[in-house]
């Protein structure tokens, strides 16, 4: 269907091609090599920002990027899209659903965003965050609890990964997660049997599990956990989902980067996750000349 590698930027990479002086030369370069496709947190962060007039450069940014390309549809739509598939078909059709979402590309083309009310996004982004934080937080000393006598602590998501999946309990506690956010749509548990077979058939579920992992592994199980803004947070989470529909995903965010990169590779993704320098320099191979003169 695509005949250009699909591209799509969170947010943070938005922003630093806004404010690339070559911006335009870059959108040049990826209208010609690329296939966009915006995702629903590259679009509602730059909504929810307060300054009237950077939005409206922000916008502007978007609106060049969809001339070669499409906004998707929210995870909680590809989510649900997905498992009622499953349940009426046996299959995800995850490949050949349609996630593209029309209304908000031509919300975009005429402005319908720049005078939208930032400040009620801005607010429920705050609040949605502040209870997907306080989830993990709450969890953190009954893990604590449980690794404190035990002579091996998991290092890392891959680490914990085995743990949960080769360990006891053969990977029910894994699979906890995913059976919820199964539930939420067909409105029962699934088997494990049933839950593994349909992630096994859907890339984009395995990676939001994936991606959830990573979460509580350096929110709840890491030793020493690094700050709280450095680690997996919502938006993250929500950006997992689209990795199996892109070729390339651009951020400026490293700790975004590492939780992406790090998903894609448990899931078995070509997605190639890439600072926004890096996708900058294969688009102006000049750029790293112009930086060290």
């Amino acid at each position: 269907m695509y005949c250009k590698k699909r591209l799509s930027f969170d947010t943070s990479a938005v922003n630093a091609l806004a404010d690339d002086a070559d911006s335009l030369p870059l959108l040049a370069g990826i209208r010609t090599g690329y296939f966009t496709r915006l995702t629903c947190p590259s679009i509602e962060e730059p909504l929810a920002t307060p300054d009237t007039a950077r939005r409206a450069v922000l916008f502007r940014t978007l609106r060049k990027l969809l001339i070669n390309g499409e906004c998707v549809q929210t995870h909680d739509f590809i989510t649900s899209t997905l498992i009622r598939n499953y349940e009426e078909y046996g299959t995800s059709k995850w490949a050949s659903m349609d996630i593209r979402f029309k209304a908000c590309e031509d919300g975009i083309a005429r402005d319908d965003f720049l005078n939208a009310h930032g400040d009620n996004v801005r607010a429920f982004n705050l609040e949605a965050e502040k209870e997907f934080e306080r989830l993990f937080l709450d969890e953190r000393p009954n893990f604590e609890r449980l690794f404190l006598d035990a002579a091996w602590r998991p290092a890392n998501t891959r680490e914990l990964l085995d743990l949960l999946l080769n360990g006891q309990g053969d990977g029910e506690a894994f699979s906890i997660t995913g059976a919820q956010l199964y539930k939420r749509t067909a409105g029962y548990l699934p088997t494990k049997d049933k839950l593994r077979a349909f992630v096994l058939d859907c890339p984009p579920f395995l990676a939001v599990m994936l991606a959830t992992l990573q979460a509580h592994y350096e929110w709840t199980i890491r030793e020493r956990p690094v700050s709280i803004h450095k680690r997996v947070n919502r938006m993250d989470l929500f950006a997992a989902i689209y990795l199996p529909y892109c070729d390339v995903y651009v951020t400026r965010d490293v700790e975004q980067m590492g939780c992406l990169t790090e998903v894609a590779s448990l899931a078995g993704l070509s997605t190639d996750v890439i600072h926004y320098h890096e996708f900058r320099a294969k688009l102006d191979p000049f750029a790293p000349l112009q930086l060290s003169a």
